[in-house]
């Protein structure tokens, strides 16, 4: 079933011409950085976007260059090491093709963090999410209070994503047409 519902959300994804893309990213990021959440977040942990996640790059490097911390993720085996950057150039090609931090620095606590920026291949009005499938990052949110931030297109809003026990819904997800706070409950 989850496999099913990945395929048809990254076919969606996949199919937005490279000016919806820009277009919608723009949207987003603008609405995730009005959030008061977000405004006065002291440690803010945020994912290196692939072609066809919700662009985070020029958020990164604009919270590097406003002087914010901010932590990236970086696989370790079947774990994700949250690094604290302070430049662009502390990434490279690391797990799945991804730019990840090359510092091996000690680890941040995922209980420091105030506020997570959450990818996600599709997510639900409950704010549960469909990732990969790996795990990594319920494992993270399993260990904080952090609020947690999905970034999606809107037509990455499914109705419903089976959920399981491991799963940690999102406080919070922005979309270019709306804001969701996910009611867990319903």
């Amino acid at each position: 079933m989850k496999n099913v519902l990945r395929q048809d959300a990254r076919e969606k994804r996949q199919s937005l011409s490279p000016d919806s893309y820009a277009t919608k990213s723009r949207i987003i990021r603008g609405k995730l950085e009005g959030l008061l959440q977000f405004i006065s977040a002291k440690k803010i942990m945020a994912y290196v976007s692939t072609k066809e996640e919700v662009n985070t790059h020029d958020l990164i490097k604009d919270c590097i260059q406003k002087g914010q911390t901010i932590c990236l993720p970086k696989v370790d085996g079947n774990e994700i090491k949250i690094i604290q950057v302070s430049s662009w150039e502390q990434l490279e090609s690391g797990a799945f093709n991804i730019l990840e931090p090359t510092s091996d620095d000690e680890a941040i606590n995922p209980e420091d963090l105030d506020l997570i920026i959450v990818p996600g291949i599709a997510f639900d009005r409950r704010g549960h999410r469909l990732g990969f499938g790996r795990g990594f990052y319920d494992r993270i949110l399993k260990k904080t209070t952090a609020y947690k931030v999905g970034l999606a297109f809107h037509e990455q809003i499914i109705d419903e994503i089976p959920n399981e026990e491991h799963d940690v819904p999102m406080d919070l997800i922005i979309t270019d047409t709306s804001l969701i706070t996910p009611n867990p409950i319903s």
